[in-house]
């Protein structure tokens, strides 16, 4: 059934007016109120890129589109589309439309499948950064059981450098930061160090490796190994316990991304020290052995977060899988 081009169903008489508005230079304008129904011929025309699609998507007739089109531009006040060739290019000014008409379309199909579920979907945004340093198969765990709560959660992971993590939970980008190393004072950001746990230290190796088991950790001098690169608290840890029992491993790459070393070591290049926690699932997941165990070299984990207390159910989910994995 067409709609008709006056057809009922009003938005704010006034766009706001923000750093978006690409074409307003001058003071701000009243304008008349928008319709949802031109509005939403725009936004299917935007997004199919002509009116003969856009029609098949609305089952309305054709001029019915290109009235409400008419109607919308007029109410605006500028054109929102411009011909080149057989297809319509936004302007500026369409593409501003069109980034508030996505918006409003989207929260449109959230309301409807909310009210025919009977239930609140939006999920609530946490933003979690995983230091590189910090082995995937320990971030995993530790992720999972806030995407099992009965509230729906939506997390986003940004992996970089506890460096990098750091300052951008001081800028409020992060709500949570899991790290090989803790907050330092030295950093001045104001924020908390939870110790999720530690783990004692073990080496693997694919199978071309297996002889090393026999004699170890002796056998490991002159071995190829894998390792994080310089400067890294792994690096220094490793270095470290290398020099107490005498050994010289022969290190043939310095990776700072922990399952790119796994990754390197499951096809025989060389062998690399791992959480003797997660040691089952790094030998089923990498094809690799535990050749052997360190019980003098640990690994420790941090959530650093902005604040002392983690209110939040999905950070107390994951602090409470770390402290139970690393226990």
């Amino acid at each position: 059934m067409d709609q008709r081009p006056d057809s009922g169903c009003f938005l704010s008489p006034v766009i706001p007016q923000d750093s978006r508005m690409a074409t307003d230079s001058g003071p701000r304008r009243t304008l008349p109120e928008l319709n949802y129904h031109h509005l939403r011929a725009f936004w299917a025309v935007a997004g199919e890129g002509s009116i003969a699609r856009a029609c098949i998507v609305l089952r309305v007739s054709q001029p019915t589109v290109s009235e409400q089109l008419r109607s919308l531009a007029q109410a605006v006040g500028t054109e929102l589309f411009q011909r080149d060739g057989r297809r319509l290019r936004l302007t500026a000014t369409g593409r501003l439309v069109q980034d508030y008409a996505e918006e409003i379309f989207a929260l449109g199909r959230e309301l409807h499948e909310t009210l025919a579920t009977g239930r609140a979907i939006k999920p609530v945004p946490v933003v979690v950064g995983i230091s590189d340093a910090v082995p995937k198969l320990i971030a995993c765990r530790l992720i999972e059981p806030a995407l099992r709560l009965p509230e729906p959660v939506q997390v986003t992971l940004i992996e970089d450098s506890h460096e990098v993590l750091i300052q951008r939970l001081a800028g409020h980008e992060l709500d949570l930061v899991v790290s090989d190393a803790p907050l330092e004072p030295h950093q001045r950001v104001r924020a908390f160090n939870h110790q999720l746990g530690e783990s004692r230290m073990a080496v693997f190796g694919a199978a071309s490796f297996a002889k090393l088991a026999k004699h170890f950790p002796r056998s490991l001098d002159g071995a190829p190994v894998l390792t994080a690169p310089p400067g890294t608290s792994q690096r220094r840890a490793w270095d470290a316990w290398c020099a107490d029992q005498g050994l010289a491993p022969r290190v043939i790459a310095q990776v700072q991304d922990s399952a790119l070393i796994k990754t390197m070591a499951q096809t025989g290049l060389g062998v690399f020290a791992g959480p003797e926690a997660i040691a089952e699932a790094i030998c089923r997941t990498f094809e690799v052995q535990l050749l052997g165990r360190i019980p003098e070299l640990r690994e420790r984990y941090w959530a650093i977060s902005p604040d002392r207390r983690l209110a939040s159910p999905a950070l107390q989910a994951m602090t409470a899988r770390g402290r139970d994995l690393l226990s």
